[in-house]
């Protein structure tokens, strides 16, 4: 059964009751007529989406919804493809019309919201400077914003930047440098996509960037010259299928891990997936292996998912009959407990809400689970090495 998945990019949802201003600031944020203004109630039917670029966060979906309280007769459907869309939110933005605030039951109206969320009054300028003051004096953290103040406006976008900025960590956060230098190792092989790096290879270059860091790019036969001629690497970072040959050629032991490794600890439950890899010499015989890649795509000799985890797998256990189960993209199953191992991909297309939920999931089933950074890690008997940048949190 197919389970639904967060965009990648940040879906920003507004919420409220019919007539409470949605459309209106969603117009004001993006300064473009998306949605359809009108005095009617239910105005809006379908869940509208607008790519906005936030500053300080970049590409942001920003996602217009049908009103709670709608009476027509279209107004189970419509309910139903607005929490739908709450359910794939990374915020909401809770819409209270400011003239209804004293009747606002914040326990009773914001139930179905279960994400992080903020709470926007609008219309701010349509009540009495005094009842502006008892509103905000009854609902400190709100926000009050109207659409005639471009100042309240920005301070929205403000505070949704802000939220969206706590809830991913970095892929370095925590981690402690020697030298602020990072070697990153990337093959170019058939797996490789032609004229761009990767989604996790862009994200540390660019953090290196933001942490003014120094980052030397190269492939894996560069790679010992480098080492000769530069001693003070605060750390190496190479693709996971790389592992074995990077760590013979770095001899004077700098710190090495890979990106799969970082997503993991990024956005996964990490402390899970290494208790997870001592689970690998118990598996039954037969076992059933759940092989998860969050990205749909063909399949050639070198496919890491479908052809080399497979056959390290087989050659750690040679004496066991494998049965290997291929999930791609969406797809993820809703009972686990067929399977003896998850070995997941480092999840680069995925939100971290997705891979939590998909680990608690795991943790729940008692099904060990661990990515595909870590398994090969482990099949080149290196797992020590890979994580000792992270052996403060992980002893």
């Amino acid at each position: 059964m197919q389970t639904a998945i967060p965009s990648l990019v940040p879906n920003v949802v507004l919420t409220g009751l019919v007539n409470a201003g949605k459309s209106s600031l969603i117009n004001a944020m993006t300064r473009e007529s998306i949605s359809i203004v009108s005095e009617q109630a239910g105005t809006t039917s379908d869940p509208i989406k607008k790519r906005f670029e936030l500053l300080g966060v970049g590409a942001i979906n920003l996602i217009d919804t049908a009103g709670f309280g709608d009476t027509t007769h279209l107004s189970h459907a419509r309910y139903q493809k607005s929490i739908a869309c709450i359910q794939e939110a990374h915020l909401v933005l809770h819409i209270i019309d400011a003239q209804t605030w004293h009747i606002f039951d914040q326990k009773k109206d914001l139930s179905y919201v279960t994400k992080k969320s903020l709470l926007v009054f609008s219309k701010i300028d349509l009540i009495s400077p005094d009842e502006e003051m008892k509103l905000r004096e009854q609902y400190p953290q709100a926000l009050c914003v109207s659409v005639e103040n471009e100042a309240s406006i920005e301070a929205l976008l403000k505070a949704m930047a802000n939220q969206l900025h706590q809830q991913t960590p970095l892929l370095l956060d925590g981690i402690k440098l020697a030298y602020p230098l990072l070697v990153h190792v990337i093959p170019i092989d058939s797996e490789a996509p032609k004229g761009r790096l990767i989604l996790p290879q862009m994200q540390l270059l660019r953090e290196a960037l933001d942490l003014h860091l120094t980052s030397v790019v190269l492939q894996v036969e560069e790679l010992a010259t480098y080492l000769t001629k530069h001693q003070e690497i605060g750390l190496i970072v190479t693709d996971s299928q790389a592992f074995k040959e990077v760590s013979a050629i770095n001899t004077k032991r700098h710190p090495l891990t890979s990106y799969s490794i970082l997503q993991a600890r990024q956005k996964g439950d990490f402390s899970y997936f290494l208790q997870s890899l001592e689970a690998i010499a118990k598996l039954p015989n037969p076992a059933e292996i759940l092989m998860m890649e969050s990205c749909s795509h063909n399949v050639n000799h070198e496919d890491i998912g479908r052809i080399k985890i497979p056959k390290l797998l087989q050659k750690l256990l040679p004496h066991h009959t494998l049965n290997f189960h291929f999930f791609m993209g969406q797809s993820f199953p809703q009972s686990l407990e067929t399977y003896d191992l998850i070995i997941h991909c480092g999840s680069c297309m995925l939100p971290a809400i997705t891979l939590q939920q998909r680990t608690k999931q795991a943790q729940l089933a008692k099904i060990p689970m661990l990515n595909y950074g870590l398994f090969l890690a482990h099949a080149n008997h290196i797992v020590e090495e890979a994580i000792a940048v992270f052996s403060e949190e992980y002893p």
